[in-house]
């Protein structure tokens, strides 16, 4: 029998503070990440007081795709806490492969999230709709520094023939000798990174049947051009 103590949250104002802090976090996101400055007037109205702040949905309009942005901040964050984990070296649970590669100078955040087909293949999906809804953005994958892509599905694809797929489309599966180098990183034998930057991780939604959802982010300088 569980003890009524261990089903109930215990620290109330402690999850009360933490709730807050996470929404906090949030919005700073947003104000770090927007796309257009929000003005504080607009023909003629005003829209909020620069010393009271934006309210969520303000700060989510300084984003072209608002909802768009958001799945993929969602999906990041899932496929860190996914509990149906396909394997070790996946973005799943490794937030490191993203923290390492965020630039240290001003970049621009690519995001993208679309939904494919029941039953499409993973290739085709990507070369006939996620392609063309890059290209439609005005994104260009070959200036990106780093590539991260979730892809979440059904419990009738969740399995590692589809995550085999999706990493052989995009090469984003790690070399054995950049899993050795992590390994040997982990125990303190040496610090070197992995040298690839294209990180795939993946989730389970059974709502999404047999359907895949992709969140892609990349962080773009305009002068790399290293993928092909």
């Amino acid at each position: 029998m569980v003890n009524e103590q261990e089903k109930n949250v215990v620290d109330p104002r402690r999850f009360d503070r933490m709730l807050q802090e996470v929404m906090a976090g949030l919005y700073e996101l947003f104000e770090l990440a927007k796309e257009h400055e929000l003005p504080p007037v607009i023909n003629g109205g005003r829209a909020y007081y620069e010393e009271d702040g934006k309210t969520g949905f303000q700060v989510s309009w300084q984003f072209k795709r608002p909802g768009e942005f958001f799945q993929t901040l969602l999906d990041i964050i899932r496929v860190n806490f996914e509990p149906n984990v396909l394997g070790t070296f996946f973005l799943n649970s490794n937030m490191c492969f993203l923290h390492e590669q965020i630039p240290d100078e001003a970049f621009q955040l690519g995001y993208i999230s679309i939904v494919s087909d029941p039953d499409q293949g993973f290739a085709g999906f990507w070369e006939n709709q996620v392609r063309q809804r890059l290209q439609k953005y005005g994104y260009d994958l070959q200036e990106a520094t780093a590539i991260y892509a979730i892809a979440t599905t059904g419990k009738d694809r969740y399995n590692l023939e589809f995550a085999s797929e999706i990493r052989e489309t995009l090469q984003s599966g790690l070399s054995v000798e950049d899993a050795i180098c992590l390994i040997r990183s982990g125990i303190g034998i040496e610090t070197i990174k992995p040298r690839k930057n294209i990180y795939s991780g993946f989730c389970y939604d059974p709502v999404l049947g047999s359907r895949i959802r992709l969140s892609l982010w990349f962080f773009i300088l305009r002068e790399n051009r290293w993928l092909q």
